[in-house]
């Protein structure tokens, strides 16, 4: 499942990238690019006749009421098997890139000490170079995702 979220849904894009699904967001990008980038994707917009338009090229769209992504999240789970498929922590929530071992070497100096000296295992963006590791704060989204989704 790959989504395309229109220019009023970046704080979705970014949630559903750490839920690992690959998500494009732009927020400068026109009307008929956005149609044109979402041929291979499911648009998520906020703008109804946008997502008339999509229909009507036969684009697989869907329409979101809210402008909360909490909800916005939940209206997506509730049709797109996003339980099922989620695979969190394994896409950049920046630039959507899926994220690859980093050694300790690469991180060293880039990430606390005290992360560094007690986390196995980081993860890093091959395209911006963010670094990323299981702390405290991955079980407190998950959590968050979790009553939000189902996961």
């Amino acid at each position: 499942m790959k989504f395309f979220a229109d220019r009023m849904l970046g704080k979705l894009a970014r949630k559903l990238r750490l839920l690992g699904f690959d998500t494009f967001y732009e927020s400068d990008v026109d009307e008929n690019r956005i149609l044109y980038l979402s041929r291979d994707r499911i648009l998520l917009t906020r703008d109804k006749k946008l997502y008339e338009r999509a229909r009507k090229l036969g684009i697989e769209a869907f329409y979101l009421k809210s402008d909360k992504w909490r909800s916005q999240l939940r209206a997506i789970a509730k049709i797109y098997p996003l339980v099922s498929e989620a695979k969190p922590f394994t896409r950049c929530s920046i630039c959507n890139v899926e994220l690859v071992k980093a050694e300790d070497e690469e991180v060293a100096g880039r990430v606390p000490e005290y992360v560094y000296k007690t986390v196995d295992e980081f993860r890093k963006c091959p395209k911006c170079g963010r670094i990323y590791w299981k702390g405290t704060h991955v079980e407190l989204i998950l959590e968050d995702l979790r009553k939000l989704v189902g996961l």
